[in-house]
C-alpha cells in the first residue's frame, strides 16, 4: 500500500455510529433475501397457476448475482468516484435502483406476465443488493481497525441474518394481522427503506484516494500464497450447515408441533391456515434471530479480546453440539429453546469466520473487497452444496435425525483446513484489541 494511502486511512477514525449505519443497511439487504425465499413463492401462487419448475427457474435466475459477488468486489476495488471514494457509489446507486424496482413491482406485475416479471425484476433487485453488500464489506475493511473487525463484522452480519431469517415471516404476519394492507404494500415499504438507508452511508468517511488496481494481475495474486488457499478451504466449509439448518429447522418444529403433515417427502398443512403457519414461523425466526445476534456479539468480542483461533474452535464445537440437541425428544418449548441455542452457534461461528477472513483480506490492500467477496462466495457455495447433498439424503432416508447428525459432523470438518492455517496471519495483538 502506498504511503499517502496508508496515512489517509490512518487519519480516518472509525466512529461507533458507523456500525449502526452498516447494520441497518445489512438488515434490509437480508430482508430482500427473505422475501424471495418465504413470501414471493406463496404470493405468486395467489396470482397464477405455476409449476414447481417455474418456481425453481425464478429462484435460479434471481440467485445468479449471489454467485458472482467476486465480480462485484473487483468492480468496487477498481472503479471509484473522485472526492467520494470507491465504495459508497457502489452502495448507493445499485441499492437505490433495487429499491425503486421493489416499489414499482406492484404496478409491473399488473401489466406483464407474472413469472417473467418476477424473474427480471428479481434479478435486477438482487444484483443491486449484492453489489451494495459486497461494497459495504469493502468499506468496512477500508476503515475499520483490525483490532475491532471481529466485533464489527459480528454485529453487522447478525443484523443481516435477522433480515434473512425473520424478515419475510414478519412482513407476512403483519399482512395476516392487518397491520399492513396487503403483500404489495410490503414491496413498496421495503423499497423506500432500502433507498433511505443507502444514503446514510454518506455519513461515513471513507478514503477518497485509492490505489490503481490492475484487475487480472491483482486477481492472480490472490492465489499465489499457500495461506490464502488454506483460507479458501476454510471458507468453503464454513457455512456447510447453514442452508440445512435454516431450511429444515422451522419445518422440523412445525412437524413436531403437529402443524405440518409429512408423508414420505411430501409436506402439507394440517388444519391451520397459511397465515397461522406464517405466525408460527415468525416466532421461530424471531427466536433464532435473537440467538444469532447474541452469538454474533459474543463471537466478535471473543475474537477481538481473547483469541480468534479459540473463537473459531469454540464456535464450531458449540454449533455441532447445539444441532445434535434436536435429536432429543421434547415439547414445543424445548424446541424453541433449541432454536435459540442453534442461533447462538450460527451467529458466533460466522463472526469468528468474518474476523479471520477480514484480517487475511488486509494482506491484499488493493483487492481487499475482492478477497472478502471471494471467501463469502465460497462460503455460500458450501452452504448450497451442503443443502443439496442433505436434501438428496433426506429423500432416501426420510429421517431428520440422520440429517441433523450428519450436519453436525459436517460442521466439524471445517476444523481441518482451519487447523493448518498459520495462527500469526490472522491473530492480533491482545494489547491493541483492548484499546477503545
Amino acid at each position: 500500500m502506498s504511503e499517502p494511502l496508508k496515512e489517509l486511512k490512518k487519519n480516518i477514525e472509525y466512529k461507533r455510529y458507523y456500525t449502526g449505519i452498516f447494520s441497518i443497511n445489512y438488515l434490509f439487504q437480508g430482508f430482500t433475501s427473505s422475501m424471495f425465499t418465504v413470501i414471493i413463492p406463496i404470493y405468486i401462487l395467489t396470482l397464477a397457476e405455476i409449476t414447481t419448475s417455474d418456481i425453481s427457474l425464478i429462484a435460479t435466475i434471481i440467485l445468479i448475482p449471489s454467485s458472482i459477488k467476486l465480480i462485484f468486489g473487483m468492480l468496487s476495488d477498481k472503479f471509484g468516484v473522485k472526492n467520494i471514494g470507491r465504495r459508497r457509489p457502489w452502495i448507493i446507486i445499485p441499492v437505490m435502483i433495487a429499491g425503486l424496482m421493489w416499489a414499482s413491482l406492484p404496478l409491473i406485475i399488473r401489466v406483464a406476465d407474472v413469472v417473467i416479471s418476477f424473474m427480471i425484476m428479481g434479478l435486477i433487485i438482487n444484483t443491486g443488493v449484492m453489489m451494495g453488500d459486497t461494497s459495504s464489506d469493502g468499506l468496512i475493511l477500508d476503515i475499520c481497525p483490525k483490532e475491532r473487525l471481529g466485533r464489527v463484522q459480528g454485529v453487522v452480519w447478525g443484523f443481516r441474518s435477522i433480515g434473512m431469517i425473520a424478515g419475510g415471516p414478519i412482513l407476512g404476519f403483519m399482512v395476516y394481522a392487518n397491520i399492513l394492507i396487503n403483500i404489495e404494500t410490503t414491496f413498496v415499504i421495503l423499497g423506500v427503506l432500502m433507498i433511505l438507508t443507502s444514503f446514510t452511508t454518506l455519513l461515513i468517511k471513507e478514503p477518497t484516494v485509492y490505489e490503481s488496481v490492475k484487475l487480472w494481475p491483482n486477481f492472480k495474486e490472490l492465489f499465489k500464497d499457500r495461506e490464502d488457499l488454506k483460507t479458501y478451504g476454510f471458507s468453503l466449509f464454513n457455512s456447510v450447515a447453514d442452508g440445512i439448518i435454516l431450511l429444515f429447522l422451522s419445518l422440523f418444529i412445525l412437524i413436531q408441533m403437529g402443524l405440518l403433515n409429512i408423508e414420505e417427502v411430501t409436506l402439507s398443512l394440517t388444519s391451520i391456515t397459511s397465515g397461522e403457519a406464517f405466525f408460527i414461523q415468525a416466532i421461530i425466526s424471531i427466536i433464532s434471530s435473537i440467538g444469532i445476534i447474541f452469538g454474533a456479539l459474543l463471537g466478535g468480542l471473543f475474537s477481538d479480546l481473547i483469541s480468534r483461533k479459540l473463537s473459531v474452535y469454540g464456535a464450531m464445537f458449540y454449533t455441532a453440539v447445539s444441532i445434535m440437541l434436536l435429536l432429543i425428544e421434547t415439547n414445543y418449548i424445548g424446541l424453541y429453546i433449541f432454536s435459540l441455542l442453534i442461533g447462538v452457534g450460527i451467529g458466533w461461528r460466522h463472526s469468528a469466520f468474518s474476523a479471520v477472513i477480514s484480517q487475511m483480506a488486509k494482506y491484499h490492500p488493493k483487492t481487499d473487497s475482492t478477497y472478502f467477496a471471494w471467501c463469502t462466495s465460497l462460503s455460500n457455495l458450501g452452504a448450497n452444496l451442503g443443502l443439496l447433498f442433505m436434501g438428496l439424503l433426506f429423500e432416501n432416508f426420510q429421517s431428520f435425525a440422520i440429517i441433523f447428525l450428519l450436519t453436525a459432523i459436517a460442521q466439524l470438518v471445517n476444523l481441518i483446513p482451519f487447523s493448518i492455517m498459520k495462527t500469526k496471519k490472522y491473530e492480533i495483538s491482545r494489547e491493541k484489541s483492548r484499546s477503545p
